[in-house]
């Protein structure tokens, strides 16, 4: 049998497949020719060990010591770019992060950007192209990426892909200990209950949000609790408030204490769907808990379906809102030891979210 070189050749979608050819010299002709490409339009690429690209001309003899792998394109001129220093080269006028990420052989731990002079850096992700044509060299760049996850309200940044659900609740301000539903949203998908020993891997396309609800929360009235003079919220209240990315303010109207909190948005289905939302805070809170919620303007079904028990009305600072007797049921009442303004937003959104069944 007569030896052979094998090297591994792709097309621009960088599926490599084995090839061998005669032993002896080659050449950038010979390995288009053993492709079945003709001369004219045909590029050929090497990746060097190194992870560059190297255009290999018609009558130029590779170094396969340098790296065994080939890429065939298309094109009358080869587009240059660099990606972390590496110096490369590409046939078409486009490439897309996929193809990029492939090239430099990236993990999920790192995301890929486009470095522009006079703007802020550009993530580019796999379904996105750049374009190699613009003035001057195209800089990419990898840098760790940040993984983003939403705990009701809160958007958390992680440092690694696959995340306990239990860590993330009490990174964002919630007893994992206390009794919850939670729920798993995933754009596209119908809502997966779930666990807080279960790991929610955040590279899972389509990822929105974890929905908190708290057990046992009853539809039915109660009187609110007195309330007294102005007031500061505590500092886990703060970190709460500050990371839903809303603005929020502590407002006292006469003896009345209100965390009002603005652009708050409701779940599909109401109407309207950006309100105001007030909670009334005691004077001794968190030893007293706080009760109910009030939204202005008033928000009602899209379907016109009334909604129980949302008669309970006040002003604060001339504006009218709309109070929802909503309140804990034993045996999930209000724990000053771990219930604050963020397991309260919970209480929140589960009743707006029971009254469509959910």
């Amino acid at each position: 049998m007569k030896p052979v070189i094998a090297i591994r050749i792709a097309d621009e979608s960088l599926e490599f497949r084995e090839l061998t050819l005669p032993h002896g010299e080659i050449s950038g002709a010979i390995i288009l020719e053993s492709t079945g490409m003709g001369y004219p339009n045909a590029v050929l690429l090497q990746r060097l060990g190194s992870g560059e690209l190297e255009t290999i001309r018609l009558q130029e003899k590779p170094d396969l010591r340098a790296g065994n792998e080939f890429i065939v394109g298309s094109g009358d001129r080869v587009y240059s770019f660099t990606l972390d220093h590496a110096q490369m080269v590409w046939p078409s006028v486009r490439i897309s992060g996929a193809v990029l990420r492939k090239l430099a052989r990236l993990t999920d731990e790192v995301e890929l950007v486009l470095l522009r002079e006079d703007a802020e850096a550009q993530v580019i992700e796999d379904d996105a192209t750049v374009n190699l044509a613009h003035a001057g060299v195209e800089r990419l760049a990898t840098r760790p990426r940040k993984w983003k996850l939403r705990v009701q309200a809160v958007t958390l940044e992680f440092d690694v892909p696959a995340v306990k659900v239990a860590d993330a609740m009490r990174q964002a301000g919630f007893d994992p200990n206390k009794a919850w539903n939670i729920f798993l949203l995933v754009s596209g998908e119908p809502k997966k209950e779930i666990g807080v020993n279960d790991v929610v891997d955040l590279r899972t396309p389509g990822i929105e949000r974890i929905r908190l609800m708290q057990r046992n929360v009853d539809n039915g009235e109660m009187p609110t609790a007195a309330l007294r003079r102005e007031f500061a919220v505590l500092p886990v209240d703060v970190k709460f408030l500050d990371g839903t990315g809303l603005s929020w303010e502590t407002v006292k109207d006469g003896e009345r204490r209100w965390l009002v909190v603005h652009d708050y948005e409701v779940f599909a289905g109401y109407q309207p769907t950006k309100v105001t939302l007030a909670l009334d805070i005691p004077k001794d809170y968190p030893q007293a808990q706080i009760d109910m919620f009030y939204f202005a303007p008033a928000v009602s079904r899209s379907d016109g379906i009334a909604i129980p028990n949302t008669h309970v009305n006040v002003t604060i600072g001339g504006v009218a809102f709309q109070g929802w007797s909503r309140h804990r049921k034993a045996p999930h009442t209000w724990d000053p030891n771990s219930d604050n303004v963020g397991t309260h937003f919970s209480l929140v959104e589960h009743s707006l979210a029971r009254e469509f069944g959910e």
